[in-house]
Formats: C-alpha cells, structure tokens, sequence
C-alpha cells in the first residue's frame, strides 16, 4: 500500500477512540495493573487500546505489518520495507500515578523511515499529525494547521522526561544558559509538544524503544525537523530488541551544534519500559 494513500482521518479517529477507551477504564478504575517480564507495568487499557489499533489498522492498512509494544516477541528486529510501530499506551508508569501526559502512538516507517505519525493525549484531548502530506493539530476538537516554525529563542524550551529529570543536570544546565525553562513531562506527548512550538528541545538520556518515537519522529520528519543521536545523525530504526540511545528531538531551525553541551553530562540509568 502506498502510504499517500492512507487517511488521516481514519488514523485519528482510530487514535482517538483508543484513548477514549483509555480514559474510560481509568474513570471505572478497571485498569488491573500487572508486571511484565522485564517488571514494567501494563494494564487493562494499555491491552484495550491495542485491540482497537490493530483491529482498525487491520481494516484500514490489511497489507501492512504492525509491530505493537504488547504483543508477544514485539522487541524482535523487523524486515518489512513498511509497517506500523504502535504504543497503545505510551507512560504506563505515569498514567498509573495520575499524570496526563499519557499518550497513544501509531507511526508508519517506510524504508527505514518514519513518514506518518499520529500522537493523542487522550486527557488533554490533544492529538498531533505529521505525514509527507500535512501537519494538524487536533486541541479538544479545534483542529489547525502545524504553521512553519519561528526561529528558535536561545537558550531554548526544554522538555524532558520525569526519570531523565530525575538523573540529569538539569539545574546545572539552567545556570550555564544551556536551557531556559524545563517542562517535565511523561511520554511521547513531548516530541509532540516539540513539533507544535510549544518547547524546542527535547532530550533523551535513558533508554527508549522505536515504538515510543516513530510517531513524533514522523510528525518532526513532515516539517523537516530532527530526531537525532549524539553523532548528529537520524535515529535509526530496525535496531537489535528496537531499543533507542541518546537522542534529541528538535525542530528544523535548531542549531544542533548546540547539542554537544548536553551529550558530555552524566547519563541516566537505563529505564525499563512504560
């Protein structure tokens, strides 16, 4: 299938009832957290959720593999020229402790590739869109267009993961001017927030897995923006066990000289899933 001829619509409107699922059990409080093999948290909306996506990209995509982070052996490498990386639930751990920034995640890789990436934040009714195509953002019901980006401010907007906040200089890196503020944030959402200008950086120092960047890469890919590894070059997919580095997540006028600051600071510890 030609990935042109994919529907925006459908993709979002799959997205947005598999977070409406989501929010659903959270309010009913049937989620029934269990632990994973490698002791990550999954639930009864991380499953839910995934049923819908692959249920709906079976229809919509028949011809196109899907590779979802809950399903059995998802961590094995792939050889499809192109298929779906999914994250039903992106920020299991959070989503568990009562943060909002929880997200469903569906990107289309094609030739190595991310070219459509759909992000919803279903308790924020925020969803982001990036393709080859067009670029929207959906605010609780209000959809506009992903406008070219302003010319970044330094020191720039950073957003950051919760566990990344916790290991990082952060406060080191506001003194030295690298960084002005520091938005702490769960999931995906972040690349997503990156992509419509409301933070211009967005660093990773603990481990992540392709599934949880395929879709904001996607939407970064759309507006010529950048995920990137330490030597300055595009995150890679198809990796042993689909396991992330060190990576950056910026829009196209960053300058990403600027990334060497960050890259020599101590590392976090690797994280498992969420």
């Amino acid at each position: 299938m030609n990935p042109k001829m994919i529907s925006a619509s459908a993709l979002c409107e799959l997205a947005h009832r598999a977070g409406q699922r989501i929010l659903h059990l959270r309010d009913q409080n049937l989620l029934n957290p269990q632990r994973k093999d490698d002791g990550s948290p999954v639930t009864e909306a991380d499953l839910a959720s995934q049923k819908i996506i692959l249920e709906g990209l079976s229809r919509l995509t028949p011809s196109i593999p899907v590779i979802a982070e809950e399903q059995d052996h998802a961590d094995e490498p792939t050889n499809h020229q192109t298929y779906w990386l999914v994250d039903p639930l992106d920020g299991t751990r959070d989503f568990l402790t009562g943060r909002d920034d929880f997200s469903v995640n569906m990107g289309l890789v094609h030739n190595g590739v991310p070219v459509i990436g759909v992000i919803y934040a279903p308790a924020r009714d925020d969803l982001v869109f990036g393709s080859p195509e067009q670029s929207f953002r959906i605010l609780k019901s209000t959809q506009t267009s992903i406008m070219v980006p302003r010319a970044t401010i330094y020191p720039p907007r950073l957003t950051i993961s919760l566990r990344d906040a916790k290991t990082q200089p952060t406060d080191v890196w506001k003194d030295k001017g690298l960084v002005r503020d520091i938005a702490v944030r769960a999931s995906a959402y972040k690349i997503a927030l990156v992509a419509v200008g409301e933070a211009d950086l967005f660093i990773r120092m603990s481990v992540t897995y392709e599934w949880d960047t395929a879709a904001g890469h996607a939407i970064l890919n759309a507006q010529g923006g950048h995920v990137i590894t330490p030597d300055e070059k595009p995150l890679t997919y198809m990796k042993p066990n689909l396991t992330n580095g060190k990576l950056a997540a910026c829009r196209s006028d960053f300058d990403l000289s600027r990334l060497d600051q960050f890259w020599d600071d101590p590392v976090g510890s690797t994280s498992k899933r969420t």
